[in-house]
């Protein structure tokens, strides 16, 4: 018994290590690294799970398609732009284990989110079952309760910066967006709440009401 819990574990651990080499996404970026240089090219990043790195966190780089792929600690990077996200490092102790912070609003006082992957419950599916003595299912792991936990903070750069916390959703947010009267309206009606920050980002940017699915 003890023989089959473990090849069922080994079977989970490469399934997990498949699954997510399998899903890494590249995007066109541009690093820039600690010693003044940038470099354009490919980068992959996704939230680390809590214990995935012994200090900190890291992005993998490679100038092409076919070039060697190269991991980049954080502490040799000032920040860098994945796709449409432009992402700074915090030095701030509280994010030692995750010091990236995307920005998503770049005004005096900035609107940051700190993202981590939360680790799910690991389940193996039992695709065969076992017969008598001798027979064995194929064990296939996957894990439930897993996503992203993002959190807003908002300050004059990374390493100064105040968790946004619903109550001070309307306060703080009409004062960062203070230079767009009408959006400051929308915000002080409850139009936006905390939980439309995307939408209410949109309609920042855009002047344009997004389109809600509950709308339809």
């Amino acid at each position: 018994m003890r023989k089959i819990l473990f090849i069922l574990c080994l079977l989970t651990a490469s399934f997990t290590s498949n699954a997510q080499n399998g899903n890494r996404k590249w995007f066109e970026g541009r690093v820039y690294h600690s010693s003044g240089e940038v470099f354009d090219g490919l980068v992959s990043w996704a939230p680390p799970r809590k214990g995935e790195y012994e200090d900190g966190d890291q992005v993998l780089y490679r100038a092409n398609e076919q070039s060697e792929v190269f991991p980049i600690p954080y502490y040799k990077i000032n920040s860098f732009i994945m796709g449409d996200d432009s992402i700074v490092v915090s030095h701030n102790v509280q994010f030692k284990n995750s010091p990236f912070m995307t920005v998503l609003l770049d005004n005096p006082t900035k609107l940051y989110t700190n993202k981590v992957t939360k680790n799910g419950f690991p389940l193996i599916i039992n695709t065969g079952g076992f017969t008598g003595n001798v027979g064995m299912g194929v064990g296939v792991g996957t894990s439930v309760g897993g996503g992203v936990k993002t959190t807003y903070y908002y300050g004059a750069n990374p390493d100064k910066v105040t968790k946004l916390e619903k109550k001070q959703f309307i306060e703080v947010m009409s004062t960062m967006m203070a230079d767009k009267p009408d959006v400051v309206v929308k915000i002080k009606d409850k139009t936006f709440r905390y939980g439309d920050m995307q939408d209410l980002l949109t309609f920042y940017f855009t002047g344009q009401m997004p389109k809600r699915s509950y709308d339809q």
